[in-house]
């Protein structure tokens, strides 16, 4: 039983006053990050300008400057929002997983990602190509840490004869080159296909293969069924 002193203090609920400001100013961040992925993935962070933001999200210049302070920290949020999507995917994987469902659910979430999110995939993609100025260290950081960490659970995995022995960093390479191809090369799977209608012909029925070729590529098995 706990203690009288672990209990909370009951503290009055906040007036719908104190609530409805920060309501607001949660749709004006999103309304703002959903117009800069936009205006950054086409135009890339030297050309995008605060003012066409401002215009994209119905909002004035001095919203954004408000939210933000600047350019740079608008586009870095941005960006680590992408990344944070993108690594949500995976969950909280353990080893005493089933190694072909977690991951082929993680392809399936990843895939969703960049046919949701086919901005946010290419302006991820405008910035680690351009050498990853802005979000370098967060990447040294945050998402090494991220792989050290889901990859030994893939090793172990490994080491029960449920997954192919590569190395985790390169089996999340593949993975993410594959699933997000189809958002950041676009234009090229157009141009190949010529597809009536992009999500149902690309996403819809491309989705099973994509599964099944990354699947027998990183020899996954079920705990049932261990590689032999």
């Amino acid at each position: 039983m706990a203690q009288i002193s672990q209990i909370p203090k009951i503290t009055r609920p906040p007036e719908v006053s104190d609530i409805e400001p920060r309501r607001v100013g949660f749709r004006q961040r999103e309304k703002i990050i959903r117009a800069a992925t936009g205006v950054f993935s086409q135009k890339g962070y030297d050309g995008a300008r605060v003012e066409e933001i401002a215009q994209r999200a119905g909002l004035p210049k001095g919203n954004i400057l408000y939210y933000f302070k600047t350019k740079k920290n608008l586009y870095r949020v941005v960006i680590e929002q992408v990344l944070s999507l993108w690594l949500e995917a995976l969950g909280d994987i353990s080893a005493d997983d089933d190694p072909c469902d977690a991951i082929s659910q993680y392809i399936r979430r990843k895939l969703d990602l960049s046919r949701n999110y086919p901005e946010a995939s290419r302006l991820f993609a405008i910035e680690v190509i351009g050498g990853a100025p802005v979000i370098g260290e967060h990447l040294k950081g945050r998402l090494r840490d991220w792989v050290a960490q889901k990859g030994a659970i893939f090793h172990a995995w490994q080491q029960e004869g449920r997954m192919a022995p590569i190395d985790p960093a390169h089996a999340f390479f593949m993975i993410w080159a594959v699933t997000q191809t189809y958002a950041d090369f676009q234009a090229q799977i157009e141009a190949v296909i010529s597809p009536a209608n992009y999500d149902a012909e690309v996403y819809e029925k491309g989705a099973p293969g994509v599964v099944a070729a990354l699947v027998r590529g990183l020899g996954l098995s079920s705990q049932k069924q261990p590689l032999r």
